[in-house]
Order: C-alpha cells, then sequence, then structure tokens
C-alpha cells in the first residue's frame, strides 16, 4: 500500500504542477484524433511533404495519402497513396520518404499477393501526383504466416545516381545451422536489377540498419555477426562487394540498443552517421520497460568510428515507430534527437512524455528540453527545420480521462536556447529523475554555470552543488522517505523547480 500511496501522491503532485512549466501548453499546430503525419521531408524553410496516415473509429488504417503542409499546420495539399483495404491486406513494408540527390522525393514499398512479394518505387511530382514503378523482382522467400513482420527488416539506401539498394533477410535463411543471411538486391533509376549478394552468417538478427556508403555508390549495414553480442558495421562497394568491417561497433549491442531500440541517420552534407540508442539495457529475456536512458552517437565518415558521444532522457516506447524517425538535420548541419522519456507515473507504458535534444555535429549540446504534463506522448516522427527548430509528431492519451488523438508540435530554435522562450513553449530545462527514486536523486540538464539545491517540505535546506555535468547524481541514502523540493539556478537565478519522492 505504501508504494500505490506515494504513486497516487506523485501522480497528483505532478498533475498540481510540481515542475515549474507545466502548466504551459505546447505549441500544437495540428490536432487531430483520426490521422497523422510522419517521414517529414522540408521542401523549403515553411513547407514540408509528409506520409499521412488516416484511420477510422476502431483505428483501423482508412487511408495512407501524402500531404503538403506549412510549419504553422496548414495543408495545401494531399493525393492518396493507397486505400484502407490495399494497405491492410497487401502492404507489408514502406520506408520513410527521402529525398534524391537532384531534390526529387521517392518512397519505396513492398505488396505480397498471393505469397509473391514484389517491391515498388514511387516518385513524387511538385503537385503530390506520383508514378509508381514495379521493381524487377518477385520472390516468396519474403517472411511468411508464421512470423510476426516488422518494418525494421527491410532496409534502403538510395546513391546519388538515383539508384537503390534494399535489404532483407530471406525466410528460407532464417536460423538455418543457427545462422541467418541478408538479401542485397539493387535497381536502377529504371527498376530493372542490376545487382544482388547473399551475405550469409549472421545469428538472430532480423532487425538491422542499411545506410549510404561514403561514396554514394554502394551502402553500409549494421549487422549481428555469428556468435558476438556486437555489432559489425560492412562497408559495400556499388557492385555489393564487402570492401571494409568496422567490428563491434562502440556503444551499438543486441538486442536491446540497436535492433529493437536505435535509430541511425546518415547526413548527406557531411557523410556522419549518428545514432539514437538506448542504454542500460537489461540482460537479454528480461523487461525492456526498464531502461532508462538513451545514447546520442556520432561516427565518423570513412571508418564508422564513434567519435563523440553524450546522454538524453528517456524509455522507447517498445518497438515504437518513432525511434525509426527520430534525427534530423538542419541547414546549418546541427542535429536535433527526440525520445519520449522515462515513466513519472504509475503506468509503465503510457508515461513516457518528450525529450528535445538540440546538438551541433559534432554533439556537443547546444539545448536541451523536456515536457511533462497530464498526457502521454508516443512519438510517431520528427523533422528538422532548415532554419533551425522542428516539427515532432506524436500520438497522445490524457492520464485521467483517456482522451486519445495525435499533434503535430512546432519547436522554435529560440524554444532550444532561451529558458524563457522554452517555458513558454511548455517546456522545461532542468529534470529529476527517477521519481519516485530510492537512494539516488539524478538532475539532468544542458544548463551552463548552474546549481541545484533540495529542500525538504520545512523547508530546511539539506544539499547544494555545482552542475558540471550534463547529470549530477545526488546521493539520498541517508534521507528519509518522503517529499522534496529541488530547485536549479543559473546566474543566481532560479529556473526550474519540481518535486521528487523518495521511496
Amino acid at each position: 500500500m505504501k508504494k500505490l500511496r506515494l504513486y497516487t501522491l506523485l501522480a497528483l503532485l505532478l498533475m498540481a504542477g510540481g515542475v515549474t512549466m507545466q502548466a504551459q501548453e505546447l505549441n500544437e499546430i495540428v490536432w487531430s484524433p483520426d490521422s497523422w503525419v510522419s517521414s517529414m521531408v522540408f521542401e523549403d524553410a515553411h513547407t514540408f511533404v509528409a506520409k499521412k496516415t488516416v484511420v477510422d473509429f476502431n483505428w483501423n488504417v482508412a487511408e495512407i495519402q501524402f500531404v503538403r503542409m506549412t510549419d504553422e499546420g496548414e495543408e495545401l495539399a494531399s493525393q492518396q497513396l493507397f486505400s484502407g483495404e490495399e494497405y491492410d491486406t497487401e502492404v507489408v513494408w514502406i520506408s520513410p520518404l527521402q529525398r534524391l540527390s537532384n531534390g526529387n522525393l521517392v518512397l519505396f514499398y513492398a505488396k505480397r499477393v498471393a505469397d509473391i512479394a514484389t517491391f515498388y518505387r514511387v516518385d513524387l511530382n511538385d503537385d503530390l501526383s506520383f508514378s509508381v514503378l514495379q521493381l524487377d523482382w518477385e520472390t516468396n522467400d519474403y517472411y511468411d504466416d508464421d512470423r510476426t513482420f516488422y518494418p525494421y527488416n527491410t532496409g534502403v539506401a538510395v546513391d546519388k545516381d538515383g539508384n537503390v539498394i534494399i535489404t532483407y533477410p530471406p525466410h528460407s535463411q532464417y536460423h538455418i545451422n543457427g545462422t541467418e543471411a541478408m538479401q542485397f538486391l539493387k535497381f536502377d533509376d529504371k527498376g530493372h536489377l542490376v545487382g544482388q549478394r547473399l551475405m550469409e552468417g549472421f545469428r538472430g538478427q532480423d532487425r538491422h540498419h542499411t545506410l549510404p556508403a561514403p561514396d554514394s555508390l554502394g551502402c553500409r549495414i549494421i549487422l549481428r555477426s555469428n556468435g558476438s553480442p556486437k555489432l559489425d558495421c560492412y562497408t559495400l562497394d556499388s557492385d555489393l562487394n564487402t570492401v571494409a568491417v568496422k567490428e563491434n561497433v562502440e556503444e551499438l549491442s543486441w538486442p536491446y540498443q540497436c535492433c529493437r531500440f536505435a535509430y541511425l541517420k546518415t547526413n548527406p552534407a557531411n557523410g556522419k552517421t549518428y545514432s539514437n540508442n538506448t542504454i542500460n539495457y537489461p540482460a537479454y529475456g528480461g523487461n525492456p520497460a526498464i531502461v532508462e536512458d538513451i545514447m546520442m552517437s556520432v561516427f565518423d565518415v570513412e571508418n564508422f568510428r564513434q567519435t563523440n558521444y553524450t546522454w538524453g532522457l528517456t524509455t522507447q516506447s517498445h518497438d515504437g515507430a518513432g525511434i525509426l524517425q527520430s534525427i534530423g538535420f538542419d541547414n546549418d548541419d546541427n542535429v536535433y534527437m527526440v525520445g519520449q522519456m522515462d515513466n513519472v507515473m504509475a503506468n509503465e507504458f503510457l508515461n513516457r512524455n518528450l525529450y528535445i535534444a538540440y546538438l551541433d555535429e559534432n554533439l556537443n549540446k547546444l539545448g536541451e528540453i523536456y515536457h511533462v504534463d497530464e498526457y502521454a506522448y508516443e512519438v510517431k516522427s520528427m523533422a528538422a527545420c532548415p532554419e533551425g527548430g522542428c516539427l515532432v509528431s506524436c500520438h497522445k492519451i490524457h492520464e485521467a480521462t483517456n482522451e486519445a488523438g495525435n499533434c503535430l508540435i512546432k519547436i522554435t530554435k529560440e524554444t532550444l536556447v532561451g529558458i524563457e522562450e522554452a517555458h513558454d513553449a511548455g517546456f522545461a530545462v532542468a529534470m529529476a529523475y527517477p521519481n519516485p527514486g530510492v537512494n539516488t536523486l539524478n538532475i539532468r540538464t544542458a544548463l551552463k554555470n548552474a546549481r541545484v539545491e533540495v529542500y525538504d517540505l520545512n523547508g530546511r535546506l539539506i544539499h547544494s552543488q555545482t552542475l558540471t555535468e550534463n547529470v549530477t547524481a545526488i546521493d539520498a541514502t541517508d534521507w528519509t522517505e518522503g517529499v522534496y523540493v529541488w530547485k536549479v539556478y543559473t546566474n543566481n537565478k532560479e529556473v526550474e523547480n519540481g518535486k521528487w519522492i523518495k521511496e
């Protein structure tokens, strides 16, 4: 009963405004109970194209659309890509929107009809009309009814000439002699098969990452080698031959970091690859709900070596779509990453709120913001605005009423670097976790020249220290159980506060 009472108290405290800015509202430029946007690609400073999913009252997919919108939420045009029936009965994989080197937008998908799978390329026109090209490949070895299909099982990379490399693990190779294989298919811009390769010798690998190669003519793929708990990066040339292998990629390990919860994206402007992946993961077979932190890493162009990393605050939703599209770049090569924060109430599934990091191309933090309110947020996708800031697409559920819907949140560059602007937009700039906690109170903030003070409910100062790291761990072992108030100051001004419960 004690834990139940504490969790109930925490919920009441949070809803009552325990954190300074909880009463503020996010800048939601779109709210919809039955549709959401994902896979957003900006055309100019204020207009983007996205893939939009429309659902019926039972949350079955009713339609998949292309939409053009402004960064203020105005829908300018739309075009149906799939009907609900076609999507539900035939489409087994659909890629995010991608921009070719000539500026055109493309998307790829796979359909399976009568156990035969085929791949397609969709080229968008300026008016959102599109042409569909069936690629020169059919197979009955593309999964079966006995295996759950995961969208990340198929990968795609497009080179500078408009050729596409599609990768997937063939069903016939699944756990043969304890190993798997990866199928590589290369198509030219006319849809003709111009190369293929079956790469064998992987164990338990049904999720992988396909990335463009440094020369823009081949690809890179992150795979788990047979008998190893680590992941290796293979670089393939334009003929799909392996030209380099980076073994044991730093801080990417199977299954929870890289294969279940990670997303990797290469910035075409500088060639560097960035990852957003969970850390402190449980042992294989454990409960992934206890995963708390994300590690944001950057890998160099030539050798795929980790050159820097930093920490965020998150618990990614289980196999959620948000982790698939959680990294973006603006025109200055700054990096934006979004995560869903760790549990702040009793419900392990719903209570995942927002964390957004703003970093330079070497992952030095320029700012980070947090949002906690009476809603639970599930990230669908994000996109960096070319001139700075980002858009975040979320599904949200009200904790008390279960009211559900979808929103598109606009976060300006000023919000990410200014304390007052962040507060006005409904975000906090410092966060305490885990909450409730036992022996350690962690204060996370990217603020400079900051310090924290902790008080008991009688107003007595019990702890004070300078914050010199992104995360400061405070030993609360000798504190009595109960509620404490923390306050963060910068330049001698209080900028954030909240309540923390010690169990």
